[in-house]
């Protein structure tokens, strides 16, 4: 059985506090997935939207939403 690799898109609420994207990228690092597009967006110098894109089958989707929901400093986790 073949594992189908396809696009997907995480949208994040992130506090802005210092180290914030350093723990995001390193939670895409241990699991050894590439980040294809990461954009950063902020109306509020409190709060920012982060928007990455990546590759990968189901399981990494899953999984990579499971782990950014853990981080204290997320706010909110979309699968877009």
């Amino acid at each position: 059985m073949e594992t189908v690799s396809s696009a997907y898109t995480v949208e994040l609420l992130v506090a802005n506090r210092y180290g914030a994207l350093n723990r995001i990228t390193g939670i895409y690092a241990r699991r050894g997935y590439n980040i294809d597009s990461l954009n950063m967006i902020t109306d509020n110098p409190d709060v920012y939207r982060i928007i990455i894109s990546s590759k990968g089958d189901e399981y990494a989707r899953t999984q990579v939403v499971r782990q950014l929901s853990k981080l204290y400093d997320i706010k909110e986790v979309k699968l877009v």
